[in-house]
């Protein structure tokens, strides 16, 4: 079970041990082949027995860098005791059990797509994975579902907030792109629809 919540009728030093053991975790999530269906799956996998998943607004958006179908996307955050490592293994596992292969190409459509964009306030290449998610900052198909479920949320290695980072963004979209380099982000930024679903 990825979220570490526990019925505690322990003393005060003993809920202290616990805090320590818990860390706060934040996924992008995508699908563009069954996505509801897939998305759906995920979450309860997530859920496990607990109830406290933190999940934002869905956005649909074009596929970017290739011809396929549109993409949900969303962002989730929860606490759990899996170091960095066990999380992205478990994380491996749950995309491959949604029908993800191990040689599926960067931009190609599929079933089920889940990043780690913040662990604690990690920065930097840890295990192989670099945190925070760089594209955080640049692809509006996810700062703007995380900005929204975290707007006062620090980026670790900076001093902006996540709602601060759409702002601008936002601004340089509607100023005609000049923030982004890749036009294609820009199009994509540009076809986020917002979805109302309920998970």
């Amino acid at each position: 079970m990825l979220l570490a919540v526990r019925k505690m009728s322990a003393s005060s030093s003993s809920v202290a041990a616990l805090a320590d053991t818990l860390h706060q975790v934040y996924l992008g999530i995508g699908s563009n082949i069954d996505a509801r269906r897939n998305i759906k799956s995920a979450l309860q996998v997530l859920k496990g027995d607990d109830k406290k998943l933190l999940i934002s607004e869905t956005y649909r958006c074009e596929a970017v860098g290739f011809e396929g179908p549109p993409f949900l996307n969303l962002v989730v955050g929860f606490l759990t005791d899996k170091d960095l490592g066990e999380l992205s293994r478990d994380l491996k596992r749950l995309e491959q059990n949604h029908g993800r292969t191990k040689d599926l190409r960067k931009f190609s459509s599929r079933t089920l797509d889940i990043d780690i964009l913040t662990y604690d306030s990690l920065q930097g290449l840890h295990q192989g994975i670099q945190l925070p998610r760089p594209e955080i900052s640049y692809n509006a198909y996810v700062l703007r579902p995380f900005a929204e479920l975290a707007p006062e949320l620090l980026l670790p290695g900076s001093n902006n907030r996540l709602m601060d980072l759409w702002h601008d963004l936002k601004v340089g979209l509607e100023n005609g792109l000049d923030k982004i380099s890749n036009e294609n982000l820009g199009k994509t930024a540009h076809s986020l629809v917002r979805m109302s679903i309920c998970w």
